[in-house]
Order: structure tokens, then sequence, then C-alpha cells
């Protein structure tokens, strides 16, 4: 990003240069992709999971076509291999707004305690344990899954520890892939019930990085998200603090 006359100009990337050819984001602006500014509903690259044949709870049931014919696979395989076991898609894809609305949510709620009160930078670490900022969510890219329950004990014992050890074996088969595994040194928790269609994420990963370089100040605009002043900058430390199995 750049000022020229106070006007704030943001650097992009041509459609051609895009890791797939002109095809990586359909008509969509690569940035204004990437960053999650754009109706996954309404493009013409996304299809709903359901009409996909796989189950779904909660909201945001959408997926890049290539994720979900191979998400299909994968769950077609673990419902052969253990067809009493439950499998559900808890999330998929959220655009910037959706995850502005999780992220404010969240930091209204912990601007009750009295220690985070006049502390954002305190208070949205404590957020970004868990949830992003918006602009910075793998979610954005049509690659991600949350599968069955949000807690890393449910994966523990039972019919979680079924599905996850069957994905810690397998997943890769499906290009598949734990991006918040354990053991890594920054970035967001632990997230079992996460997993990441690496053929696509991975570009992904790499032209996001390429598009922050030249559009950095963005994520540190005032207004863009509570408390994006403060913490805006630490956006490529949580991007690309993920298990090197996704690199």
């Amino acid at each position: 990003m750049a000022l020229a006359g106070g006007v704030i100009l943001f650097v992009s990337l041509p459609l051609s240069s895009t890791p797939y050819g002109d095809n990586s984001y359909g008509t969509t602006d690569p940035f204004m992709y990437l960053t999650g500014r754009f109706d996954p509903y309404r493009h013409p690259l996304f299809v709903k999971l359901t009409a996909a044949g796989i189950p779904c709870r909660g909201d945001h049931h959408i997926l890049r076509e290539e994720a979900a014919r191979a998400l299909k696979l994968l769950y077609d395989d673990f419902i052969r291999e253990h067809p009493k076991a439950p499998f559900w898609v808890q999330s998929s894809t959220r655009n910037f707004e959706s995850q502005r609305v999780i992220w404010e949510k969240k930091w209204r709620r912990l601007g009750e305690e009295r220690r985070f009160r006049t502390d954002p930078k305190a208070r949205g670490l404590s957020i970004l344990t868990y949830s992003s900022m918006p602009g910075t969510s793998r979610h954005h890219w049509g690659t991600e899954v949350d599968l069955n329950v949000l807690r890393n004990d449910y994966f523990e014992r039972g019919e979680g520890r079924v599905l996850y050890q069957w994905l810690l074996k397998n997943a890769h088969r499906y290009g598949f892939c734990q991006p918040y595994g354990a053991g890594r040194n920054e970035g967001y928790s632990e997230e079992r019930w996460h997993w990441s269609y690496m053929p696509l994420s991975r570009d992904f990963l790499a032209h996001w990085n390429r598009l922050y370089d030249g559009n950095g100040g963005f994520f540190v605009r005032k207004g863009l998200f509570s408390g994006s002043e403060q913490l805006g900058v630490l956006a490529p430390v949580y991007v690309n603090g993920i298990s090197e199995c996704c690199r």
C-alpha cells in the first residue's frame, strides 16, 4: 500500500500472474480474494458442501470445487471404514465480514474483563489464540474446513479420537493437512478440527505473502477491525505460523 496525496493506493497483481493461471480467482482481484472481501456464495469457483453430499452443521458450508471433491472422497472412505462414526463440517469458507463478526463479538466480550479494558493489544492476542483477524484467515480462501467439534479434547477420546487418528494417517492422501498442529513456535494454538486443502492453500499462502509485501499498511488501517492499529502488524506472523506439512 502507498499514499499519494492522502489517497490509499492498493498494490495488486494481475490475474495472469496467479499460481493457477487466470482461473485461480475467477474474476475476483487476488488481493480482494485472499483477504476475503468477496461473496463466496456468488463465486463461480465455489460449491455448496451439502450439494456435494457432505454432512454439515452450523454455518458457512461452501468450498472451492476442487477442495469439495477431495473432501467428498475423504468422507466416503472414512465412513466406509467407520460407518457409525460421526463426521460433519462445522464451518468452512468465511469472508471478511463473517470473520469480523466473530472478531468483534470476542472483542466486546473480553472488553468486559478488567485486565483487557485498557490494553487493546493484550485483548487482541487473547482472541488470536484461536481466531483470526479479518483479512488474515485461511478460511477466506475456500480451502479450509472445521470438522465436528471445535475443541481439542473432543479428539482425545471416543468417536473424536477415531476421526482424528484416521485423519493423521490418511488425510494427506486426499490433499489435506492440519495447519495448526502441535509443536509450532508461533501463531494460533493447536486446532485438531481444522484441515486445509493443500494443493490450493499452499499457493494461496505464497501469494498472500507477496500481496502483503505491497499492502501491509492495509492491515493496520484504523477502523478495519477493533484493535487493527495495534495488531495488524502481526498479520504475517499468524498467517505463516503453520505446520511444516502444510507448506
